[in-house]
């Protein structure tokens, strides 16, 4: 899937750091809380947990060597993302967590992002290519499932 472009290796204190702070600018003053214990930890994952209502920081909250949108997304569209599933999560929408129908929720999320204030241009656009990514990779997805379905 398109994750796999995301940097992998463990953060150190000084970008566990760099990312809380980056965490409170996104938040402004409605403050949320950034789980950073596993942010050390080789392949960590940024995420949404919809039980604690929290998001944690995974080493995957820096960009990776891929030319994806998803993979050259800064630290801060990352922790957008991450804080635009813990937005719609709270004003009531079920996010999908089976493909190919989590690739929407995915893409709203990006674009949901990229409306924050304290994004550079560039970020808004790699999140909005982000967006369109995944619903092209929902659209072959779903291809596929038309062709099993038929027989084909």
């Amino acid at each position: 899937m398109i994750l796999a472009g995301r940097n992998q290796v463990g953060l150190t204190e000084e970008e566990i750091e760099r990312c809380l702070l980056a965490w409170k600018v996104l938040c402004g003053e409605k403050e949320r809380e950034l789980v950073a214990d596993e942010a050390h930890r080789h392949s960590s994952r940024t995420r949404f947990n919809e039980t604690s209502g929290k998001i944690h920081l995974g080493a995957d909250v820096k960009p990776g060597v891929g030319t994806e949108a998803n993979s050259r997304m800064s630290e801060l569209a990352c922790l957008a993302h991450e804080l635009a599933h813990a937005e719609r999560f709270e004003i009531g929408f079920q996010r999908p967590i089976e493909l190919p129908d989590n690739l929407i929720d995915e893409s709203e999320t990006s674009l949901h992002a990229s409306f924050k204030p304290v994004l550079s241009s560039k970020d808004r656009e790699d999140l909005v290519e982000d967006a369109r990514d995944r619903l092209i990779q929902w659209i072959a997805e779903r291809a596929v499932e038309r062709q099993e379905e038929s027989g084909i």
